[in-house]
């Protein structure tokens, strides 16, 4: 393993492991030309992750994985979709859903659960989706869910 000095936006200069970084061959939906993210945990105890450009310091999302506050969370995507990434099945993925904080206000914070990242753990490859799903919303308040 192979330890690399990342310049990240929550952190600033931080050390992370090549493990920790990710391929998305098409980018992000909007960011299509950043390509490597590090998944980077705050700490042990958060249920939020970083996705950190390797490239642009000043890009980087929060990510949580969705079944941490909707049980039922089911994307639905075309197993031709999620074999370009080298899966099989949906279930072999690790899947987050990007968090915004609207104003810093953590009751406002919302999930895009129209559209999941699913990484695939054994090559670090991950792509960015959009779930077939009618009644995921691009914005479903994460406080809602927790109640």
């Amino acid at each position: 393993m192979t330890e690399l000095e990342l310049q990240s936006k929550p952190f600033g200069k931080i050390k992370i492991l090549d493990e920790q970084i990710l391929q998305f061959p098409e980018g992000i939906l909007g960011f299509a030309e950043y390509n490597r993210y590090a998944l980077i945990e705050e700490s042990e105890d958060s249920p939020f992750k970083w996705l950190q450009s390797v490239d642009e310091p000043d890009l980087a999302f929060i990510v949580i994985q969705p079944e941490l506050f909707m049980k039922d969370y089911s994307p639905v995507l075309k197993e031709t979709e999620i074999g370009e990434i080298g899966l099989q099945k949906l279930e072999e993925a690790l899947v987050f859903v990007i968090v915004t904080i609207p104003g810093n206000d953590p009751d406002g914070m919302t999930a895009n659960l129209q559209g999941p990242i699913l990484i695939n753990r054994k090559n670090h490859t991950a792509r960015q989706f959009i779930s077939r799903n009618d009644s995921h919303s691009v914005r479903v308040r994460i406080v809602d869910y927790l109640q």
